[in-house]
């Protein structure tokens, strides 16, 4: 990682530690919100939130069909080799949830928008965390950006089980990834509708993570 233009200070950090990534609340500025493209991927917890806290007229819950739909904010694209939601950018190039240059859904926005400008990396049984730098970070970032804790900037009530989240969702798609070589076309279809119906379709319960365990404990490809 050694002068590695893609990190502003070539550190790895971990949720508790202070990194130079703090703001001024962004100073109004909206770049990390235009020309993104298929990359603000949606993962279970990003959809569990925002079922949860969105409505549609009338006060119907938001599904996952709804949020695919031709009309939602969502759409379906390959990411690495597995079939994943992303927030669906509009005619301009910018998130459909930006409202007169803030988010809309700050409170419960995606996960990747919560990390930005943060990389990071899975290491076994843990996550390290990169302040990116270059075209990778913050146009905006400047020297006199101010510490904060990981922990505080991501936002999550249980960092440690959202963390242990992420490590079990990265090695499901790593092995979706990875049984791409050895079966039919026809057979990796099937595992990645399977992925969507069983992650993604049914509705989670209340407390995610443990809906979440149990579904991984009772996961086959």
């Amino acid at each position: 990682m050694a002068n590695d233009k893609r990190f502003l200070d070539n550190r790895k950090y971990g949720h508790d530690d202070l990194a130079p990534i703090g703001c001024n609340d962004c100073l109004g500025c909206d770049s990390c919100c235009h020309g993104m493209g298929d990359t603000i991927v949606q993962d279970p917890y990003d959809m569990w939130l925002f079922c949860k806290n969105m409505r549609v007229s009338g006060g119907a819950q938001v599904t996952f069909e709804l949020l695919i739909s031709e009309d939602g904010p969502w759409e379906l694209s390959y990411q690495d080799g597995v079939v994943l939601p992303n927030i669906k950018m509009v005619e301009d190039g910018r998130c459909p949830f930006l409202n007169d240059k803030r988010c809309s859904i700050h409170p419960i926005r995606s996960g990747i928008c919560r990390l930005f400008p943060l990389g990071r990396a899975f290491l076994d049984d843990k996550i390290d965390y990169y302040v990116m730098g270059g075209r990778y970070g913050c146009e905006r970032h400047s020297d006199d950006a101010h510490m904060v804790s990981i922990k505080d900037w991501l936002g999550y009530p249980d960092i440690d089980r959202y963390e242990k989240f992420q490590i079990s969702w990265h090695e499901i798609k790593t092995n979706i990834r990875e049984a791409s070589s050895e079966i039919s076309y026809e057979e990796y279809k099937k595992l990645q509708e399977k992925l969507l119906d069983y992650f993604y379709k049914i509705p989670y319960k209340d407390n995610f993570f443990d809906d979440y365990e149990r579904r991984v404990s009772r996961w086959k490809m």
